[in-house]
């Protein structure tokens, strides 16, 4: 379905408009291929931590380590490109972690 702006118009009418929505079509989809990557990059760092889990349960070490979080969101900060903030990267990587930790209680049970 194409986009209608408030006159009820399509963009057909306007080669501009229309060109427009054409390029809203193809960020859209690129940003639903970024998104895809991001889950399979996710679900791995998630396989990762639950192998990790397990190993320290085996060697009988806590499965957190405030010192490696904090190195983590340290780094990733340090890494954080334009446009985003090294505070939203932050924020961002604090919930793969939290989620990754869940991912660890639940796989022991």
């Amino acid at each position: 379905m194409a986009d209608v702006d408030s006159a009820g118009k399509t963009g057909e009418d306007d080669p501009g408009r229309a060109a427009g929505l054409e390029t809203l079509v193809q960020h859209r989809g690129c940003i639903d291929r970024i998104d895809r990557t991001i889950v399979a990059l996710l679900a791995e760092r998630v396989r990762l931590g639950l192998a990790l889990g397990n190993l320290k349960r085996d060697l009988r070490l806590p499965l957190r380590s405030e010192s490696r979080e904090t190195e983590v969101l340290t780094r990733v900060r340090q890494a954080a490109p334009k446009p985003l903030s090294s505070q939203a990267v932050e924020r961002i990587f604090s919930a793969i972690i939290a989620e990754t930790s869940a991912a660890q209680d639940r796989g022991h049970e």
